[in-house]
């Protein structure tokens, strides 16, 4: 079941509907306009480093059949499911959250899937998150793909408002060539990993305690 979302243009109110469709080379769920932008396959596809993504997370998901960081993440999910607000969740959480999301979102579809998608309403957690763990790199790039898509504001939290501003930059572009020319570099610099997140991530978790509610007693 895809997500629909009130849209108004000339005066109409209509609903629009945005299901994602698999890439077409590995399957990863994409947005429409994403898929219409790259014929049909996500951005790691895209960029030439599916592969490589893949055999990181199949290697490390060999070294033990119980990862306490993955059981985090689940755990982050549904509570994100079940309070999109994140009301629940510790400060420390929030950030963590935020980072990891941002992470999956863009390796998938891009910037452009990130700030199309539910979990563009984290991007100021998102980029609190990089500052913190020190992903100063990739902080950069953010913020610049953020300027690109919103100009000096902060996206919106509201899906909705940021679907309106994405599409009016678009129509609005006077160099719709250039301007897609450096969200692509945009993408690559960050599918790039100049940080190494997961690094930083794992290290921010321990750090934190995050993982140890699922460490296993031994």
């Amino acid at each position: 079941m895809g997500d629909y979302i009130l849209h108004t243009e000339n005066g109409v109110c209509r609903m629009e509907r945005m299901e994602k469709i698999p890439c077409k080379d590995c399957g990863a769920l994409i947005l429409p306009v994403t898929a219409e932008n790259t014929g049909g396959i996500c951005m790691a596809c895209k960029q030439g480093i599916r592969a490589d993504i893949e055999k990181s997370r199949a290697y490390y998901a060999s070294l033990r059949e119980y990862d306490p960081v993955q059981e985090l993440w689940k755990s982050l999910v549904k509570k994100s499911s079940n309070e999109p607000n994140l009301s629940t969740l510790t400060p420390e959480e929030r950030l963590y959250f935020s980072v990891c999301l941002l992470e999956g979102e863009v390796y998938n579809g891009g910037f452009d899937q990130y700030f199309s998608n539910s979990s563009g309403r984290y991007y100021k957690d998102a980029i609190s998150g990089l500052s913190e763990i020190g992903a100063y790199n990739s902080l950069e790039i953010a913020q610049k793909a953020s300027d690109v898509f919103f100009g000096k504001s902060l996206p919106p939290e509201d899906r909705a408002e940021r679907w309106d501003i994405m599409k009016k930059a678009r129509r609005w572009s006077f160099l719709p060539a250039k301007r897609e020319a450096l969200i692509d570099e945009l993408d690559k610099a960050f599918y790039e990993d100049p940080d190494n997140l997961l690094d930083l991530l794992t290290a921010y978790a321990e750090a934190h305690n995050l993982t140890r509610p699922f460490e296993k007693k031994s």
